[in-house]
């Protein structure tokens, strides 16, 4: 068999290029082209470099690792020792996905046996296979590990948050939501948006039995029929704007409002519930989201005693 290494010195640029761009973009990092094109052309010279059998000991598993390890450093720079093994995972399962979407559809369309494939695969892998294949794979790359990723990146905004009102107490998984900007308009309290399904049990019969009564929408113009005058001396109306559309949400002052994070269980001070009838997330991974004042104040009082513990 001819090996042509111009053309597969051009092809591995190719391919190590799509494979590089598409880990930028799983990742959800910058990258610059230049940089991107130095490393597909290091990658291709790795590749054409197995020609020769001199540098076949460049071709073992630990070499290949570490020439992994250095396109990732030339094409996205010098970054934290977490970013780099992140983007190198990233790296090999973009590779795998577009190296098994290349083979899969050249052997959908094999008219011969899995043993007849495996025995002539690599002579028959031609351009066609190649380019649909690739394509195959940069499409698989785009649904699954952009959701893969995303969805890790929301298991580390989620905070355990617990709700105490006239006794009772809820416990509800909340998700920080950096676009939640919803202040009372008395006071200016940062909001939590909470299901109503979640706080019908704090909230007591009187009340729950009177919203369970009521059209969501009645809410508010029907707040002077609600039995429980304690909690409608916590009531705020809030107003919200959404996409065309202007609203308000029912919200209430609850007794304490607590957080579990990294340094332990942390209550929020002065902040607002607004009830929402809905559901926050499809699959219920949720159900309050979380006000990014409501983190930072938090921060603000760990840092607070750490400057205290260290003044003693």
């Amino acid at each position: 068999m001819s090996v042509y290494i111009d053309v597969l010195f051009g092809l591995n640029i190719m391919m190590n290029s799509i494979i590089l761009i598409l880990t930028a973009l799983a990742a959800g990092i910058a990258y610059k082209k230049w940089r991107i094109l130095a490393a597909a052309c290091l990658g291709g010279g790795f590749v054409v470099s197995g020609v020769w059998p001199e540098f076949v000991f460049l071709h073992s598993a630990p070499a290949k690792l570490m020439v992994s390890v250095v396109l990732i450093m030339v094409a996205f720079g010098a970054r934290s020792m977490r970013i780099n093994v992140l983007l190198l995972g990233i790296f090999y399962v973009v590779s795998f996905i577009l190296g098994g979407a290349v083979v899969g559809w050249s052997y959908f369309w094999q008219n011969s046996s899995y043993l007849q494939f495996e025995h002539a695969r690599l002579n028959q892998i031609d351009a066609e296979s190649l380019i649909a294949g690739t394509a195959a794979g940069v499409l698989l790359v785009g649904l699954v590990m952009r959701r893969m990723l995303s969805r890790m990146f929301r298991r580390g905004n989620f905070y355990p948050v617990m709700i105490e009102y006239r006794g009772r107490r809820a416990e509800v998984t909340s998700l920080l939501d950096t676009g939640n900007c919803l202040y009372t308009p008395v006071g200016r309290k940062p909001v939590v948006v909470v299901e109503y399904s979640k706080l019908k049990g704090i909230l007591g019969a009187a009340v729950s039995g009177h919203l369970s009564l009521t059209a969501p929408e009645l809410w508010l113009t029907n707040l002077d029929a609600c039995p429980d005058n304690d909690w409608l001396s916590r009531v705020q109306i809030i107003p919200y704007q959404g996409v065309g559309t202007h609203s308000m949400l029912l919200g209430f002052r609850p007794d304490q409002v607590s957080i579990v994070t990294k340094s332990g269980l942390q209550s929020a001070k002065d902040v607002v519930l607004a009830i929402y009838t809905g559901h926050l997330s499809n699959d219920g991974t949720y159900a309050a989201l979380l006000h990014p004042a409501v983190i930072s104040s938090i921060a603000n009082q760990e840092e607070v005693g750490v400057c205290a513990s260290v003044g003693r």
